[in-house]
């Protein structure tokens, strides 16, 4: 007997989520790598900014609409003295299995993306609209942007990594 663990609401917001992420990622490349960029590709800048907008409002709509998001948000928030015991036992290369539907390791990765997306919305905002802000304001968002776009790489690959690595939180989400 299969069990569901991600329903169809939650696998959209997954996927749908990835998708823009990695579309930022690849025009934000695009921007960084181009000879002028810091002015950029007027095209591929316009496209780049509007594209952060799904990435900010997709999770709102599906955790609005979709129930079992909502639950399981609530569970990546809510940390216990088990997700210590299981962080502790992963520096002792013990096995810990987890009581919930979400390990530690889950746990942060979602508080790491949540900040990651935070700090790039904001950041990317002050970039847009640099006209409102101090020429030196703006220019230190820029290289806040990049730091977090780099920690969202590293965080993505090991993302990555381990979903290949544990076949069924892969075939899970699929």
């Amino acid at each position: 007997m299969r069990i569901l663990r991600f329903d169809i609401s939650t696998k959209i917001l997954h996927w749908s989520h990835a998708l823009v992420f990695i579309w930022l990622l690849i025009t934000g490349m695009y921007l960084f790598l181009t000879p002028k960029s810091l002015l950029g590709d007027p095209f591929i800048k316009m496209v780049h900014v509007y594209a952060s907008l799904p990435l900010i409002l997709f999770p709102l709509i599906i955790c609005l609409l979709g129930r079992s998001a909502r639950k399981d948000i609530k569970e990546l928030t809510e940390w216990t003295y088990d997700d210590l015991n299981w962080f502790i036992g992963l520096l002792k290369k013990n096995k810990i299995v987890s009581k919930g539907k979400f390990n530690a390791g889950r746990k942060a990765n979602f508080l790491m993306t949540l900040l990651i997306i935070a700090g790039l919305s904001i950041t990317g905002f002050v970039v847009w609209m640099k006209s409102m802000f101090s020429r030196s304001f703006v220019e230190l968002n820029f290289s806040i942007h990049d730091s977090l776009t780099i920690l969202s790489i590293l965080l993505l690959s090991g993302h990555i990594i381990l979903a290949l690595y544990y076949r069924e939180s892969l075939k899970s989400i699929i």
